[in-house]
């Protein structure tokens, strides 16, 4: 580091923890992030949340983790060795991530279009593409839990434009990938 350069930061301030968490929800919702359905059977009808928290873990296995709150409807579906199918959201699926965002009631999804051949966990059709993945583990943290899961299938549907969303709302990207 040059001698010319000097790095400032001011001292933390002391604030409360409910300012704290607001202003902990601001920053993060500035990143950025693409929008997934994870979606599970339930007595035989779909049943899934929206998530901005899916990410590739591992190469060795192939394993991905999503975060789910364990206050959720859905957390209480979700246990070691349920099979899961994860669907990237295509910009044209805004609807349906703001669907699954939102509790509702059983069979409340059942006009929603699976993907055919989705037969060990539900896909949602027009998606950019699919996951099919096992629950490996469930580790609390806090008041969710990040649910690590093995990969068994996955597939690139469409070179369509992800549904993005950044600053509480969705956004398209302007240019090509």
């Amino acid at each position: 580091m040059s001698s010319d350069v000097a790095v400032c930061r001011k001292p933390d301030v002391a604030i409360s923890t409910d300012e704290l968490t607001l202003i902990f929800k601001d920053v993060f919702s500035r990143l950025a992030s693409g929008v997934c359905v994870v979606a599970l059977w339930r007595a035989g009808r779909l049943h899934g949340f929206t998530a901005t928290s899916v990410i590739s873990v591992s190469l060795r296995p192939l394993r991905v983790l999503f975060c789910v709150s364990q206050t959720s409807e859905s957390y209480s579906f979700l246990t070691c060795g349920s099979a899961v199918g994860i669907s990237i959201l295509d910009i044209e699926q805004r609807a349906l991530s703001d669907r699954f965002a939102s509790k509702v009631a059983f069979g409340a999804y059942d006009d929603v279009r699976i993907a055919d051949g989705a037969r060990q966990a539900p896909l949602l059709k027009g998606a950019l593409g699919h996951i099919t993945a096992v629950v490996a583990e469930m580790i609390p943290s806090g008041d969710h839990s990040i649910v690590l899961c093995d990969v068994t299938s996955a597939h690139a549907e469409s070179d369509g434009t992800p549904l993005v969303y950044c600053r509480r709302t969705y956004h398209n990207l302007c240019h090509s990938i």
